[in-house]
């Protein structure tokens, strides 16, 4: 199992050792302290022909922990949602989008995620059917950076009312999207981790 951290249209790939070839350029993480980390970060972000880090690790929790100390860490919560044969997206800042949030202090992920779609779609009568791998990504956060890790969940709903977007959140609108209208739609205008998501949720 390897985990993926994006920033933007890079990507971050922490993989267990002995994985990649060996004529392949990758980092011994577990040699890295946080300062280091924070480096070898920076100087792959500013990299423009490099779109792709690989570290490699003896211990994938152990090297996560050290990107939770290095950067401001940071948990989240959204749903992908189904209803007959379409799924739910929002459109906020010229971008497809599934509803998420931060999870509130004393709130399970299962809660914030419920909590979260609802705000933010306008609906009700949610019900989780089963977990979906979470994702991480990292964005500009005060004068540093932040690791956002989101749960998602797969759910339902027997929602039959008008979906009504949050536009303090910057959401435009709702909507119902079929399968082929995601791939149509969708993946040419969201992020890279949702389009994981897509890929293991959408049926």
């Amino acid at each position: 199992m390897n985990i993926t951290i994006y920033y933007y249209s890079k990507k971050i790939i922490i993989q267990p050792k002995n994985q990649s070839p060996q004529n392949q350029s990758i980092k011994k993480i577990d040699a890295l302290n946080k300062e280091e980390l924070v480096k070898e970060f920076e100087l792959f972000i500013n990299q423009t022909e490099s779109h792709e880090l690989i570290f490699e690790t003896g211990n994938l929790e152990k090297a996560l922990d050290l990107f939770k100390k290095a950067f401001k860490y940071i948990y989240a919560a959204g749903g992908l949602i189904k209803k007959d044969n379409s799924y739910l997206f929002i459109y906020r800042l010229n971008t497809w989008d599934l509803p998420k949030g931060k999870i509130d202090m004393g709130e399970s992920p299962e809660e914030a995620a419920i909590r979260e779609c609802e705000e933010e779609c306008g609906i009700t009568g949610l019900t989780i059917t089963k977990n979906l791998e979470p994702t991480y990504h990292m964005y500009e956060y005060k004068k540093g950076f932040a690791l956002k890790k989101t749960y998602w969940y797969a759910m339902t709903t027997t929602h039959t009312g008008v979906l009504v977007p949050q536009l303090e959140e910057n959401i435009e609108k709702v909507e119902w999207l079929t399968p082929s209208q995601i791939k149509e739609t969708v993946f040419e205008n969201s992020y890279f981790a949702i389009l994981d998501v897509i890929k293991e949720g959408v049926q």
